[in-house]
């Protein structure tokens, strides 16, 4: 006969291995290497749609890793505020460090900059076949990203 701690440390592992096989509890948001191309610039109030002039891309690894090319330069305008105010024209390529917000946010760090990205125009799911960087700028601006093999 089981006694009561015995079926208490049952249900703890139970929850323990759930908790880690999902990734809200685990702190990762990606399982496996993830990448986006892109760049498009846009601004939805003016109907403005800008192709890049330069290539922008974002590889993240699930050990909080990654590697940016073309990257806006900035900074959040808050904490709690997705939107950055670029602090250079110039882009960024090189190494960047990763971490999950939510499930539809994850922040990036690089150099002088340190920014939210979010998935895409998703509504009740991130599936994460888009990114967005958003400007603090009128008009809804933001740059945008789309998964690649």
């Amino acid at each position: 006969m089981r006694t009561l701690a015995g079926r208490k440390l049952g249900q703890a592992l139970f929850a323990v291995l759930v908790c880690f096989s999902l990734s809200a509890c685990s702190g990762s948001l990606f399982t496996e290497t993830i990448r986006w191309k892109g760049g498009t610039f846009y601004n939805e109030s003016d109907g403005l749609i800008r192709q890049p002039d330069w290539p922008m891309s974002l590889e993240l690894n699930p050990d909080g890793t990654g590697f940016g090319v073309g990257l806006p330069q900035g900074l959040q305008e808050s904490p709690d505020n997705i939107c950055i105010n670029p602090t250079s024209e110039e882009r960024y390529d090189g190494a960047v460090e990763w971490r999950r917000i939510s499930d539809y946010r994850f922040e990036i760090a690089f150099a002088d900059s340190r920014y939210t990205l979010t998935s895409g125009p998703g509504k009740f799911l991130a599936n994460w076949t888009e990114v967005r960087i958003y400007t603090c700028h009128w008009g809804y601006e933001y740059w945008a990203m789309y998964d690649s093999p």
